[in-house]
């Protein structure tokens, strides 16, 4: 009687179990006998190929990108030891990956000030400072055009008494007819 689709399937899979097991207690005594062959076929299909030089300045080129990242990892080390005004050695590994965004704020946040300090070293940057201040400033100015006197009056006293400097809007507003009640 011949043999069922089902019953081929199971000798098939017990047939290939006894084959593994031989072959696991051959290679036994050499545990690392597929990985070296796989190395080995490797190296022959690298160099069959021809790309045996270019295979190994692939290599070089990967030792180097590797000496590059530790020299970057212990250049970051150093920036967020100068950020916090720590020692750098007092900084673990995981804090330098983490303090990668707290470099970048700093940089910012010094930045904003130098950008302002170039601004104003200039006629056009010392132009775009005042544009920026009437702008922050627009809804005090709005406020203060349609104002009652004592209200005018106060704001001016708040100002003398703070050191503020006015915008030319409000310096406008403040000389607006004051709103009658």
């Amino acid at each position: 009687m011949p043999l069922t689709v089902a019953e081929k399937e199971h000798w098939k899979n017990q047939i290939s179990k006894r084959i593994d097991k031989k072959i696991e207690k051959l290679t036994a005594s050499d545990a690392n006998f597929f990985d070296r062959i796989k190395r080995d076929a490797h190296d022959r299909a690298v160099a069959s190929l021809g790309l045996a030089e270019l295979d190994a300045e692939g290599e070089a080129v990967e030792r180097q990108r590797a000496e590059l990242s530790e020299r970057e990892q212990r250049v970051n080390r150093q920036k967020l030891a100068r950020v916090r005004g720590v020692p750098a050695e007092s900084l673990d590994t995981y804090a330098v990956i983490r303090g990668e965004t707290e470099i970048q704020n700093a940089i910012m946040r010094r930045q904003t000030v130098h950008e302002d300090e170039l601004l104003r070293e200039s006629d056009l940057g010392r132009q775009v400072i005042a544009l920026r201040a009437e702008k922050e400033s627009l809804l005090d100015s709005i406020w203060l055009a349609a104002s009652s006197a004592e209200i005018k009056v106060f704001w001016s006293k708040v100002t003398d008494l703070l050191g503020d400097e006015q915008t030319a809007l409000q310096r406008d507003a403040l000389a607006i007819p004051p709103v009658k009640e």
